[in-house]
């Protein structure tokens, strides 16, 4: 059952979680993450086409989105495939308020359902035909973490989903990582982002965020329930993974 309210499932509604994302500049967020990523729009799209082509000929399709606020998967999955049921997850109450706002936009909140909270709130009953985690895996700090996360996104998928996967995967002692910041640095100046933006972003990596190599994400991944990994994305530091619930 699809509602158009957002239900809490971790904090209570409107306590700011750990990050900052409820303090954020939203619209300059939404504004400003395509001009940072390369190929942002034509990553989702393909990310949907992978999705749909995973899961032809099902019935009854439920998706789980994790790190849903902004909206940009749930609003991109609805409107392709009217008959699958969404479920969004987010910590933030705000950026899951923006997902509300572009649902309704979209006419999908029949078929939208948005959780605040944690993955782990979820009930261990319902089990997912697909699920998305979109940039996002690198703002989980620790290694430990990460694996709780992934292992409790697996243990809520049906064996045989399908993963879509995207993060920021640096490597942050390699020899290469001067030059790619520099030349990501050029692109999103070129493109619009201001300076001080740039400078947030580069000082937060490490910091705020705790990106892995691309290699550390396929043995996080096989590790923790997947198979199948396949890059199927990359810009500057920004990589995207199919992967196959085992």
């Amino acid at each position: 059952m699809m509602k158009d309210h957002i239900y809490d499932k971790d904090t209570q509604v409107g306590e700011s979680p750990a990050m900052s994302w409820d303090t954020a500049d939203l619209y300059r967020y939404e504004q400003s993450i395509p001009l940072k990523i390369p190929g942002y729009d034509h990553m989702h799209h393909m990310m949907e086409k992978l999705l749909a082509v995973s899961i032809a000929g099902n019935n009854d399709i439920h998706i789980l989105v994790t790190g849903a606020g902004g909206g940009k998967e749930l609003t991109l999955l609805g409107a392709s495939h009217q008959e699958w049921q969404l479920t969004g997850m987010d910590t933030s109450f705000q950026m899951l308020k923006l997902a509300q706002q572009k649902a309704e936009e979209a006419g999908i909140t029949g078929q939208t359902t948005l959780l605040q909270g944690t993955i782990e709130k979820l009930p261990e009953t319902a089990l997912y035909d697909g699920a998305t985690c979109m940039l996002m895996l690198h703002f989980i700090q620790g290694m430990e973490a990460k694996k709780s996360f992934l292992r409790q996104l697996a243990q809520r998928l049906k064996p045989g989903a399908p993963l879509i996967i995207a993060a920021v995967n640096a490597d942050l002692a390699s020899p290469v990582y001067p030059v790619m910041m520099q030349a990501w640095r050029e692109h999103m100046l070129q493109a619009g982002i201001y300076a001080e933006e740039w400078d947030r972003f580069a000082a937060s990596l490490g910091e705020q965020s705790d990106p892995v190599s691309g290699e550390i994400m396929m043995q996080l991944l096989a590790e923790c329930g997947f198979s199948r990994m396949t890059c199927f994305f990359g810009a500057f530091w920004v990589e995207a993974y199919y992967a196959i619930r085992d």
